[in-house]
């Protein structure tokens, strides 16, 4: 079968977050100050119950909605102040930055006459300023709160390939997580193709085929 989409992972597939992202200690250490103590751990996994059980209900509109949720995860209550300091730090340090093949990774899917569409558990506000440049070249975001589901889950798949109105057969996708982005797919009938950018070239979830160091590599596989 013609593949006629092509989808990919966002994270460490197309961006990655930036160096001087904020770390879950200096959240811990921010709180400390205005006398609320917490564990970095405790945030983390919180903020990990936000991706997975909260934003397949709704869509999440920005940094204040997404900590505003990771606190309630918590039980704890906040100050407004301490939300917009909050909220400031993430929107100026955690941004995505671009992986230099992936514009015209994008670019190749699209002038191939294909669709081109993301699936990602990242929600659209956290691309930030630089990593929403993959939007004007995608035609579908499916995130976590499109879908209705976490990605991972085996219906977040087959709920793609219903709403694009294609077979599961006529779908590629690429991403770094051999499992999410390729095991589970391929078992839902799309074809993965595992971008390993380490260049290890091997993963007993993934075998021997099916393996790119580069997205300028994952052509051949879509191309006619």
């Amino acid at each position: 079968m013609a593949i006629e989409v092509v989808l990919f992972d966002v994270y460490e597939t197309l961006t990655d977050w930036p160096p001087g992202r904020v770390r879950p200690i200096e959240v811990q250490q921010l709180l400390a100050r205005f006398g609320v103590e917490i564990s970095y751990q405790m945030y983390q996994a919180a903020r990990n119950m936000v991706f997975c059980m909260d934003a397949p209900r709704r869509e999440i509109k920005g940094w204040t909605d997404f900590l505003a949720l990771t606190f309630d995860r918590l039980d704890m209550s906040i100050s407004v102040d301490l939300l917009t300091s909050l909220t400031a730090m993430f929107e100026k340090r955690d941004g995505m930055i671009l992986y230099p093949d992936a514009l015209d990774a994008l670019r190749a899917v699209k002038d191939s006459g294909r669709k081109c569409c993301a699936f990602t558990t990242l929600p659209k506000f956290m691309l930030g300023d630089e990593g929403s440049q993959i939007i004007k070249h995608i035609d579908v975001y499916f995130d976590n709160s499109r879908v209705g589901l976490p990605k991972g889950h085996p219906k977040f798949y087959e709920r793609i390939a219903s709403a694009l109105g294609v077979e599961p057969d006529r779908l590629l996708c690429t991403g770094n997580d051999a499992v999410g982005d390729v095991q589970l797919p391929i078992e839902a009938g799309w074809s993965g193709v595992w971008l390993d950018r380490s260049g290890a070239g091997s993963d007993p979830k993934v075998g021997q085929r099916g393996i790119i160091s580069t997205l300028a590599e994952l052509r051949p596989y879509y191309a006619d």
